[in-house]
């Protein structure tokens, strides 16, 4: 029985032991994490060297399970607290561990975190002109976004104290901006503490009191608000460079003692070295060359087990690792940029070809063009021409008609023989021929502005019912002809933006043509509306029409399809050109055969500035 339960209690521990393993990696795990995210190496409940035994327990197992960012993000806190407690060989050793393995996945965030990890193992060593070249590595080396990874920030914070400390302000400077820039910067406590504690160096090595008080009043308010391990001896090493600066050389002294007390022996590193430097050259500004002398000889001592001979090899290892991988990259983005260079050179190359060949294509269409214009200038030369000697010739024939009846009945009125019927008569006649020489020059006038765009045309919107209704009125007032004239329209009104003088004219021109050609019957104009942009106009009569076969030449200047009938010739000229400078077309119905219809559109709307401008 006894033996029974014995078997039982270590198979009960076999299974109970790994389930608390694995619970209490899992509560390690959620610590660390929290840590990380937060850009805290230690806290009261994790202090230092639980942290670095979680690190050394999780990371394989995260490893294994593939979490390849939080492994790499944990040994580099595992090395920046190797560097802390003064294990110089350990974060050497860890550091070119995690450079090679990360150079091997070809994992960019690695390459950056072992990087930022190498620049802590040589800061540690007190090689600072190499932790430069591994922090700017860190800060610049391309990878993809990381959420709430913060080691470009710290890297550039170790790299301004660095400069800072060496007198490089300008560098620093440059580094203190692009860190102000930082979208973290103004989210993260951690980052907000050590930014104030630099600006705290930054300005008391300018001599600028005003903000190296402010800067050390932004670190109190954050350390006062949570005071964390972590933040502690890098507090009190500030308010020891504050109150130097300010003069308060006890209470510096009182802060650099307290900080070179809380560190323990065997984590003795370049900060305690640093703070031994800070506290001895203020003693000697202070007069107490003899306790600064003894602080000298300690850290004469400190500094050689610092760089002890021990630790050469695998620095060295770490700087030949480093440096081998730092040229493959340099040799691959000098590559790129060979490459890069050379598709903007051919790029270049290219443009200038197609510009070349697109200027050669641009100047062969302009001398193109320009043929195509010269051409069209000569033919309009030789129309000129011919419509210059049809005008002499038709005006001629025209003018001399009426010129010769006002010069012979002129003369008769001289007569004293003649009766008052006899004079009425040649007076009727005079008015007649002069009407008809005045239309004569006015017709001219009207084509000769209409051609080269003097003609004046006032738009504004006027109801085209109301237009065709006068013209109607007027028609049938002068009209010489049996036949009947009206207007026939469905529509109450229709508002057209329109020239009212110019429509009136066109309208009356077509009227008027087509009494001379109806002696009887009737002549009608209508107008509707064909669609919401559009109005259509159309004057109908019953008279002798016109032959199918000169319908095209009506539109001719000068063209008179019946000698016998009074008329220069030009008033569909002059129809055609007002219709289509206010936008719409005229054109005859060939298919009506009980006499003539002419067909016209007008826009009901603007057609736009262009057009109106233009007229």
């Amino acid at each position: 029985m006894g033996k029974s339960v014995y078997i039982l209690c270590v198979i009960m521990l076999f299974i109970i032991l790994p389930l608390h393993s694995a619970d209490r990696n899992n509560e390690h795990l959620a610590k660390l994490e929290s840590l990380i995210d937060n850009n805290i190496a230690y806290d009261s409940i994790a202090p230092i060297d639980s942290v670095i035994i979680w690190c050394q327990e999780l990371a394989p197992v995260l490893q294994k399970e593939n979490r390849t960012e939080l492994f790499f993000r944990t040994n580099e806190l595992l090395v920046f607290l190797y560097s802390l407690r003064g294990d110089i060989g350990l974060a050497i050793d860890k550091a070119r561990e995690m450079y090679e393995q990360a150079e091997a996945m070809n994992y960019s965030l690695g390459i950056a975190l072992s990087s930022k990890a190498i620049g802590d193992g040589y800061y540690c060593s007190g090689m600072f002109r190499e932790a430069i070249g591994a922090y700017t590595e860190a800060i610049y080396y391309p990878v993809d976004s990381s959420q709430k990874s913060f080691y470009k920030e710290m890297a550039m914070l170790r790299l301004i104290s660095i400069l800072l400390r060496e007198g490089n302000l300008q560098e620093a400077e440059v580094y203190r901006d692009k860190l102000l820039k930082s979208e973290y910067i103004h989210t993260n406590k951690t980052l907000q503490f050590f930014a104030a504690i630099i600006d705290v160096f930054y300005y008391a090595l300018k001599d600028d009191l005003d903000n190296t008080r402010d800067s050390f009043g932004k670190a109190e308010a954050i350390y006062q608000s949570d005071k964390q391990p972590f933040f502690k001896l890098f507090f009190y090493y500030t308010q020891g460079i504050y109150n130097e600066a300010i003069g308060a050389y006890e209470t510096a002294l009182q802060c650099y003692d307290l900080v070179l007390e809380s560190i323990r022996r065997k984590m003795r590193s370049v900060d305690y070295l640093l703070v031994s430097y800070a506290k001895a050259n203020l003693l000697v500004k202070t007069g107490d060359k003899k306790e600064a002398a003894r602080i000298y000889e300690e850290i004469s001592v400190v500094t050689d087990s610092v760089v002890a001979p021990s630790y050469a090899h695998r620095i060295n290892r770490l700087r030949a690792s480093f440096q081998e991988n730092r040229m493959k990259v340099e040799n691959k983005a000098e590559f790129n940029r060979i490459f890069m260079g050379g598709i903007i050179i051919g790029m270049l190359v290219l443009s200038v070809i197609i510009y070349l060949t697109l200027h050669i294509l641009k100047q062969n269409r302009k001398i193109a063009a320009s043929k195509k214009l010269l051409e069209q200038s000569r033919q309009k030369a030789e129309n000129a021409v011919k419509t210059k000697s049809l005008l002499l010739s038709n005006m001629s024939h025209e003018i001399r008609t009426p010129l010769t009846a006002l010069s012979g009945f002129s003369g008769l009125l001289t007569e004293q023989e003649l009766d008052a019927e006899t004079r009425r008569q040649c007076g009727e006649i005079i008015q007649q021929n002069s009407e008809l020489l005045l239309k004569l020059i006015n017709d001219v006038i009207d084509l000769s502005n209409l051609e080269v765009g003097n003609m004046k045309f006032k738009f504004d919107f006027y109801d085209a019912v109301v237009i065709g209704a006068n013209v109607i009125d007027t028609v049938n007032r002068v009209k010489q002809t049996q036949a009947e004239v009206r207007f026939v329209t469905p529509l109450q009104s229709l508002k057209i933006y329109t020239d009212d003088a110019r429509l009136q004219q066109l309208l009356i021109n077509l009227l008027i043509n087509a009494t001379k050609f109806t002696p009887s019957g009737s002549i009608v104009l209508e107008i509707q509306q064909q669609s919401e942009d559009m109005a259509l106009f159309s004057v109908t009569d019953t008279g002798c029409g016109i032959p199918l076969e000169q319908q095209g030449k009506i539109f001719n200047r000068f063209e008179k399809l019946n000698e016998g009938v009074q008329g220069t010739g030009l008033g569909l000229s002059i129809c055609q050109l007002i219709i289509e400078r206010i936008g719409g077309k005229i054109w005859i119905d060939s298919d009506y055969t009980d006499g003539c219809r002419f067909y016209f559109t007008h826009p009901i709307h603007p057609v736009g500035k262009g057009k109106e401008a233009q007229v």
